[in-house]
């Protein structure tokens, strides 16, 4: 191929033709197979089909050319500045692209546009913020479920906050690697609140029967994140408490589903003790030190029994030192509760009880 072919591109009356040339020049300049005066013929050529050839003519050159990793940078940034049939190609594969280039392209793009961003192999934080702050849906939810963008926490909970009842951008969130907990959190309790509106709109339960299902399943769904989150319990816990959730309820079914840990650091926390002391008042489910963190801790009197009766199964169990006995654990818990409040209960409504029981007093001043 030599300059005489490459110039014969902008004298073919034919755009078909012209795309076609284009490509096949492009694949050639890819390839290697071009010798070095008609290779810069060739990048001369490509800069003016950016800047003045037909939108077919562009087109072929972004297409051919949008991943190529030596591609000329003028001749990358002015494709990816186009029109969308031009751009997008660039747009979402182009690694000439600079995050400075992308940055500013994110302010100027169409919708179509920052979604091609959005997908990239490999898109920073910062640029992933800039995406989330232009605040396209579309663009937002392909960012989310691409596991090449790098997304602080600090944009994942913007994210939830914003979009956490749409489903088209939830649930990819949802089923993003790695989720800060406290961003799941957040997203399942939206999710309890739309069916508790969807249930009650259609007027099929009686209404305090309907937030105690409501309840219940968003509790037994947040005690699902905390496990294996080691360190990061203590901070979840304190998202929980800081947000209203925190409550007797949860911090009930924590114990009797066996999480100790979730159970004794909550306790703490709705005390304003050190986890240490909750501890050790903890380890004496027969006294009454259990009772007065209880009391400080604004849990119902009523949950009372029901706490020694799961703490002893505890020790028991070694729970707290053998997660693996769990199982064991929750056996014995209901045959326990079984066994000592008699009829009033079952292993049905076990869950219930606890519900009905948890709407107890505001936390007492701490007295421990």
């Amino acid at each position: 191929m030599t300059r005489l072919d490459l110039q014969a591109l902008l004298t073919d009356p034919s755009p078909d033709r012209q795309a076609e040339a284009t490509r096949l020049v492009a694949a050639a300049w890819r390839d290697g197979t071009l010798d070095p005066k008609a290779r810069l013929a060739a990048e001369a050529l490509f800069r003016t089909i950016a800047k003045k050839a037909t939108v077919a003519v562009r087109a072929a050159l972004s297409a051919t050319m949008k991943d190529a990793d030596d591609l000329p940078h003028d001749i990358a940034v002015k494709l990816a500045s186009d029109v969308d049939h031009v751009a997008l190609p660039v747009l979402e594969a182009s690694s000439v692209l600079t995050d400075e280039d992308l940055l500013g392209l994110v302010l100027a793009t169409s919708s179509a546009g920052l979604s091609a961003i959005a997908g990239r192999a490999s898109i920073s934080a910062n640029l992933s913020e800039a995406l989330i702050e232009r605040g396209d849906i579309g663009a937002v939810a392909r960012l989310v479920g691409n596991p090449g963008a790098a997304i602080s926490d600090a944009s994942l909970d913007r994210v939830a906050d914003r979009y956490g009842a749409i489903s088209r951008v939830a649930e990819p969130l949802a089923g993003r690697g790695g989720l800060p907990v406290r961003v799941a959190a957040k997203l399942m309790a939206m999710v309890s609140e739309q069916l508790h509106r969807h249930l009650s709109g259609r007027g099929a339960l009686d209404p305090d029967m309907l937030a105690d299902l409501t309840l219940q399943s968003r509790e037994r769904a947040t005690l699902m994140l905390p496990h294996g989150i080691g360190q990061d319990l203590e901070s979840f816990i304190a998202d929980l408490h800081r947000s209203g959730r925190l409550t007797p309820t949860l911090i009930m079914r924590a114990l009797l589903m066996g999480d100790y840990l979730f159970f004794e650091t909550a306790l703490a926390l709705r005390a304003g003790i050190a986890a240490d002391n909750a501890a050790s008042l903890i380890r004496d489910p027969g006294g009454t030190g259990v009772a007065r963190l209880f009391s400080v801790a604004g849990m119902p009197e009523a949950q009372l029994p029901l706490a020694r009766v799961a703490l002893i199964a505890a020790e028991e169990t070694e729970l707290r030192d053998a997660p693996g006995a769990r199982e064991h654990y929750r056996e014995l818990v209901i045959e326990r509760i079984l066994t000592g409040f008699g009829d009033r209960v079952d292993t049905e409504s076990v869950d219930y009880m606890i519900t009905k029981i948890g709407r107890g007093p505001a936390p007492a001043a701490n007295t421990l």
